[in-house]
């Protein structure tokens, strides 16, 4: 196989170009800081997939910077 034989290549630009983790948490901090460190980033970042993902599923309509918002607040 060689990279001639393909015409288009694609891949998943989220963690690979950008690090949206770094991103997601410093947006958190605020928020993250008033808990006092009782919520590690890991469950930080689980518990803001987990609203991200309910509202894509809810509001499939939403544009990404109305549920990166909404996720927030979540």
């Amino acid at each position: 196989m060689r990279l001639t034989d393909f015409k288009i290549l694609t891949f998943d630009c989220y963690g690979t170009l950008i690090d949206w983790e770094s991103g997601i948490l410093t947006a958190l901090r605020p928020l993250l800081g008033g808990l006092g460190g009782r919520i590690d980033h890991g469950a930080a970042l689980a518990a803001f997939a987990r609203h991200e993902s309910a509202l894509e599923a809810a509001q499939p309509s939403l544009n990404y910077r109305q549920l990166l918002a909404k996720a927030y607040r979540g």
